[in-house]
């Protein structure tokens, strides 16, 4: 007579065959599994806070970082998906790497973060600006984004896909993944051809979802 065989065993046997994993325990917010070594957890790791102007050690969820930037930090808060700011020094030839203050974009309770810096490539004095996505990186590529400067019958235009926060405002910078313009025609832009002596850089942009 051939031994029986339990009914947990069975039930092992079932979800062997199925490839599906059987959940021995749970503690807090991880789920263990007895035929995997991941570990699923339900929480999202906290996102450092994106503000650019100091070195900022917060993190927290977005609404709390929202608060944070507007309360801590004195960050505006813009709606829509249409903008238009400028930028402005009256002595850029010294700066180095600068920062400007960063906007928050409001898109239908999406939120992003709108940066211009100065930085140089090599020796080249130059600008960058470029959009962040308040979120994880897999949302962030369902937007798109454009930015353009003009000025002198010229213009200049770029179109990205707006970082996750999980990416520091630095690493996209020096990525290089934005609307990139070098001193000397961000002053040709500024309005007196070669000759300016002051920054005034006009861009707009807009954002949108992709469907």
């Amino acid at each position: 007579m051939e031994p029986s065989i339990s009914d947990l065993q069975i039930e092992s046997q079932v979800h062997e065959l199925l490839d599906f994993p059987v959940c021995t325990n749970q503690i807090s917010s991880a789920i263990y599994c007895s035929n995997t070594r991941e570990v699923i957890i339900d929480k999202k790791k906290p996102y450092n806070c994106p503000y650019s102007g100091s070195k900022c050690t917060v993190t927290g969820d977005i609404q709390w970082l929202l608060q944070h930037l507007m309360n801590d930090h004195q960050v505006e808060m813009h709606d829509g998906r249409c903008f238009s700011h400028r930028y402005v020094h009256h002595n850029p030839k010294h700066l180095h790497h600068a920062t400007w203050m960063l906007t928050l974009l409001d898109f239908y309770g999406r939120q992003f973060c709108l940066y211009f810096e100065a930085f140089h490539l090599k020796k080249t004095p130059m600008y960058i600006a470029f959009m962040q996505f308040m979120g994880d990186e897999e949302e962030a590529t369902s937007f798109s984004y454009t930015l353009e400067v003009n000025g002198n019958g010229r213009k200049m235009t770029w179109q990205g896909v707006p970082r996750s926060i999980r990416d520091s405002h630095k690493t996209v910078r020096d990525s290089q993944d934005g609307l990139i313009i070098t001193r000397k025609l961000a002053l040709f832009f500024s309005g007196d051809n070669n000759n300016s002596k002051e920054l005034k850089l006009k861009i707009s942009g807009r954002v949108w979802r992709e469907h």
